[in-house]
């Protein structure tokens, strides 16, 4: 039999072990491919998509992480598969095989899967490659579809990059093949196992770091985001590391000493195997953790800022149409009679129109001290305009006092407290007035040359607006539309902007631009993390497909003798569920519980509920990790039965 032939049979042989490996392996070859393939695409190279330079560099990027990732998961997994073979390659050893020939035997393997997983990854990337394209071209809004193309280049780099990834590890992981002896290969399987023990140290440790790192993560907000973000990463991953290799074992050891758990069923099993589980598999287990807690942060993030941009915009953006005009009849931006029109010919119906007129002035605030420019309106004219917006109260204002409103929740900062002096300087005289209360959220966005608004009493604002010129204050028009998020809206919206002048073009705001370029913006983002996220939830569930492939052996002479002791089947299948239910769900819910606490820090940082959105994510990975749990219950046990009932 020739080494081609023998790597075959081998890899045919181990194919349980290798399944998950492989089809890892394609599915991250043909993602790298399908990218590839629209970076190398002729239309996005020569700029004949909008914004398609911008998605170039993004997929650049995630060719790079996927990469640097392949690469650890590859080498990782290779590792793993020469450590569970100690026992093949001592017979091998026996047989006559040489150290370079047992070599040359692992590099014939490796570079078979490597070839088979590189042919079909870029076999599927090209079938699904249109799909790929329809996609995004239906996201960015391409008038003409992205073609269907082949780029040999991007095919080329695929097969030739993971074909230089895979020989690199298998070199590497050749100094592992040959070391020890004919003898310790073939007992490796049957060196007996100390008892598992944790160091109450290393134990208060992982407490006091993943404590540390939940309160940090709690308390963070805007300010305290640079500073403690690190810290918080840093010590949430060594106390991970110490929770699955110390912590588990104490509890376990904890359960042990309970004897009404201990003794109570097939649990003296599930719990001594386990324990030795948890510690054989800590690393297994950490990593997999880390990378649960990855996708859950990352695409709850991204779901977060998908679904809840829409509000977002409604806060900073009031109106669907706004814009400021200086001196009270005049009409330099546009006719507010033009934009009406346009918004009935294009069939929309308008929920309020706003006229808000003001007078700029020039207010010290007693905090920072700093002169800010401030747009003066009347009380009246500010409560009509709060009854119509969501979660604004009404104020009530007495003569020589003011309320100050900040623009955005996100970057308020107080100017004083209730009862200081504050300077305005308006209609070209000092006074002071009374600081009353501030809050943040705007009633519109065009304040013209102003940052905040400051509400007067009624007879306060009417006599410094007496004062002032009509060619001197600031009107502000608003239109509400119904259906601003309908196509219709967008269109109007494009018509209004090209009759205004190229010069006034800053003071018209319009809220649908906006949201079609978040709403691109993110879609692309979470269509493309999709990819990603899909990649890690397939290497962490392979991580743990394949180590309990490679212990099988083992596991089906303890499940034999404890067969022919009175262990009946349907106690095997509840032992290995339990076994396998604790092996996938445990980092799963240690990984759900780190990402909440990021959730709860972005919560800080955003101002708004963030949690309907991250519950989503984690109920779709549960519902995928349940799938895979269960298809890897499914074989593992019927190797298991097999093995132990012979």
């Amino acid at each position: 039999m020739k080494f081609r032939q023998l790597a075959i049979k081998n890899v045919i042989g181990n194919r349980h072990q290798y399944s998950a490996f492989f089809l890892s392996s394609t599915f991250s070859i043909m993602i790298f491919f399908i990218f590839s393939a629209f970076i190398f695409h002729p239309d996005v190279i020569h700029g004949e998509i909008m914004g398609g330079s911008g998605v170039r560099i993004g997929m650049m990027i995630c060719e790079y992480i996927i990469f640097i990732f392949s690469f650890f998961f590859v080498l990782y997994s290779l590792s793993a598969f020469l450590k569970a073979r100690k026992k093949e390659f001592g017979l091998l050893f026996l047989f006559g095989f040489t150290k370079s020939q047992l070599r040359r035997l692992v590099i014939y393997e490796n570079m078979l899967i490597c070839l088979t997983s590189s042919a079909a990854g870029i076999g599927l990337g090209i079938l699904f490659s249109k799909l790929f394209f329809m996609a995004i071209s239906h996201i960015m809004k391409v008038s003409n579809p992205i073609g269907f193309y082949i780029p040999v280049k991007a095919a080329f780099i695929t097969g030739g990059g993971y074909l230089i990834l895979f020989l690199l590890i298998t070199v590497l992981s050749m100094r592992r093949v040959g070391r020890d002896e004919i003898v310790q290969l073939m007992q490796a399987s049957k060196q007996p196992k100390t008892m598992p023990h944790a160091s109450r140290w290393l134990v208060l440790l992982c407490a006091a770091c993943l404590g540390a790192g939940y309160v940090l993560a709690y308390m963070m907000d805007v300010r305290s985001m640079i500073i403690t973000m690190q810290p918080i990463v840093i010590l949430v991953i060594i106390g991970t590391y110490f929770l699955f290799t110390q912590l588990s074992v104490a509890v376990m050891n904890l359960l042990k000493k309970r004897k009404s758990i201990h003794y109570h069923s097939t649990n003296m099993i599930v719990i001594s195997q386990m324990a030795h589980k948890i510690k054989d598999n800590a690393r297994v287990l950490f990593l997999v953790t880390l990378l649960c807690a990855v996708i859950l942060t990352a695409s709850s993030t991204i779901n977060v800022f998908f679904s809840g941009n829409r509000q977002q915009l409604i806060d900073h953006q009031p109106q669907t149409i706004a814009f400021v005009e200086k001196g009270l009849n005049s009409h330099d931006v546009i006719d507010p009679d033009q934009v009406k029109r346009i918004i009935h010919q294009h069939h929309l119906t308008l929920d309020y129109e706003l006229k808000l007129v003001g007078v700029t002035a020039e207010m010290t605030f007693p905090k920072t001290g700093k002169e800010e420019k401030v747009m003066l309106i009347s009380e009246t004219d500010y409560n009509m305009q709060a009854a119509r917006m969501e979660g604004i109260e009404p104020v009530a204002l007495s003569k020589g006092s003011t309320y100050i409103v900040h623009p955005y929740k996100e970057s308020f900062m107080s100017f004083g407290s209730k009862g200081d002096r504050v300077a305005l300087k308006a209609a070209g005289e000092p006074m002071q007035l009374e600081f009353e209360g501030e809050r943040s959220g705007m009633i519109t966005k065009a304040y013209g040359p102003s940052t905040y608004l400051a509400v007067l009493n009624n007879d306060q604002y009417e006599a410094i607006a007496s004062k002032t010129r009509d060619t001197d204050k600031v009107v502000v028009y608003g239109y509400e539309i119904k259906e601003w998020e309908s196509a219709s809206a967008f269109e109007a919206a494009k018509q209004i902007i090209n009759l205004v002048p190229e010069n006034k073009r800053a003071l018209i705001d319009l809220r649908t631009d906006s949201y079609y370029a978040i709403k691109q913006m993110t879609a692309l983002t979470m269509f493309i993390a999709i990819f990603i996220s899909v990649l890690f939830f397939m290497a962490s569930g392979s991580l743990l497909f394949f180590k309990m492939f490679t212990e099988i052996q083992e596991d089906q002479a303890q499940f034999r003798a404890l067969n022919r002791i009175g262990l009946t089947t349907g106690e095997l299948k509840k032992i290995v569920t339990s076994q396998i239910g604790i092996l996938f769900y445990v980092p799963c819910v240690v990984g759900a519980i780190h990402a909440a606490f990021a959730m709860k820090a972005l919560s800080n940082i955003l101002f708004f509920n963030v949690w309907t959105y991250a519950g989503i994510v984690l109920l779709v990975y549960l519902a995928m990790q349940t799938v895979y749990f269960l298809v890897a219950r499914h074989t593992y046990l019927k190797k298991i039965i097999q093995g132990a009932t012979v």
